[in-house]
């Protein structure tokens, strides 16, 4: 059922965000990949939520934000250190929200879902909070046109198909809209225009690498970032990079991981009952096959400096784009989106071997804390040193790994 008007019960902050949206000035499309994953669907019973950011600023970056309800940690373009247009972000209440834009919903290109979902983050606890928030903003209108994945720490977990004024709801629990506990968007909504919209490719894709995890018991943060936010393959045209038999360059634009993807972020909630501070936002602020994703808490009331929010581009992503340019080396024109497949799966010059270990002794060490945590809550400071160390590790090892000599992961030490 298309949900409609409630009462606004927030119209000053609602009539403050239709202001900004005007004096934006409308970005070209871009595409996104996401998916929302029930606890019905993970391995552990947490509820998932996935987004590939495609965009054009490259230098994604994180900051943490506490003017509102809830204070939260989100995902924006470089520079943007107030935090006015959240791309993906997570709360303190364990409420996490997400974002595809959607083309064939309405004939308009819409402006206001990075300060929608900042406002969100700001101001809900629970989906359905964020439900009434629709509903209240369905009869003034609001300058949206996209498909938001949100989670809470309620088990909550549901994608909102959502146009200016109306969306429709999809639970990922739902065993009409998603028997095995996993919904998927790009860009394009399944009650919008048929013969419209963007991304089909990349979801048919996602879908098929996200149920061969759920079928195995096997989703979590660290499989979602391994198999499918990295994915570069495009079965439609039988192209595979990682393939020993595949050509020395491959076209990535339909993709999982495109060569337009900016960033990518995995957030873990709570089971219900569990600290909702437990919650988890994994981010890789650069093209996810040339990055490391990194923990992020809440609770640290901070973010780690390596990809905080600034002018220029933080030391995290700087050291993904040079990752970046070995597998992506053409500069000109169309040549830009081939990947050079080669240099991808080389045995012995590939830097991939080093950021999967990488990635590994992170999600370790976050493992450690989090069972350490469920136990006896840590003050802020432990966890802000905490993720900051994994951060600084994490810079030093993608630098590492594009040294010649670097060691082999299985030389690499354990985690401390």
């Amino acid at each position: 059922m298309v949900h409609r008007f409630r009462a606004c019960q927030s119209s000053g902050l609602i009539a403050a965000l239709v202001l900004v949206a005007v004096a934006v000035v409308p970005p070209p499309a871009w595409g996104c990949s996401t998916a929302v994953a029930s606890a019905l669907a993970t391995a552990d019973g947490r509820p998932i939520l996935w987004k590939n950011r495609d965009a054009e600023d490259k230098r994604n970056q994180v900051v943490f934000d506490s003017t509102g309800r809830h204070a939260f940690v989100g995902v924006v373009n470089g520079g943007d250190m107030a935090g006015l247009e959240i791309w993906a972000g997570l709360n303190a209440a364990g409420f996490a929200i997400m974002n595809s834009a959607s083309y064939n919903l309405e004939e308009v290109e819409s402006v206001a879902e990075g300060s929608f979902m900042r406002l969100a983050l700001q101001s809900c606890t629970t989906v359905a909070d964020f439900q009434a928030l629709l509903e209240r903003t369905d009869a003034g209108g609001r300058d949206v046109t996209a498909n938001f994945g949100v989670i809470d720490a309620q088990g909550g977990a549901a994608i909102f198909e959502t146009g200016r004024h109306q969306f429709k709801r999809f639970d990922a629990d739902d065993a009409a809209n998603a028997p095995r506990g996993l919904l998927v968007r790009t860009n394009f909504s399944d009650t919008g225009n048929a013969d419209s919209g963007s991304g089909m490719l990349r979801r048919q894709r996602a879908y098929l690498l996200l149920d061969e995890l759920v079928a195995a018991r096997r989703l979590d943060a660290a499989t979602l970032l391994a198999r499918v936010a990295r994915d570069v393959a495009n079965p439609f045209i039988a192209s595979d990079p990682m393939s020993q038999a595949a050509p020395r360059y491959a076209y990535t634009g339909d993709s999982v991981c495109r060569f337009d993807t900016a960033s990518a972020a995995v957030f873990v909630g709570v089971k219900p009952g569990e600290d909702p501070l437990l919650a988890t936002a994994w981010v890789v602020v650069g093209q996810p096959v040339t990055g490391v994703a990194a923990p992020i808490w809440v609770r640290a009331g901070s973010v780690p400096a390596e990809l905080a929010a600034a002018a220029t581009a933080s030391r995290m992503t700087a050291a993904f784009d040079e990752v970046r340019a070995r597998f992506y080396p053409q500069t000109r024109g169309e040549m830009k989106k081939y990947i050079d497949a080669a240099a991808l799966r080389d045995p012995v010059s590939s830097p991939l071997p080093r950021l999967a270990a990488a990635e590994k002794r992170n999600l370790a060490r976050a493992a450690v804390a989090l069972r350490s945590w469920a136990t006896t809550a840590p003050t802020s400071a432990e966890v802000a040193a905490l993720q900051e160390e994994i951060a600084r590790d994490t810079v030093a090892a993608v630098r590492a790994s594009l040294a010649p000599g670097a060691p082999h992961p299985a030389e690499t030490p354990a985690p401390r």
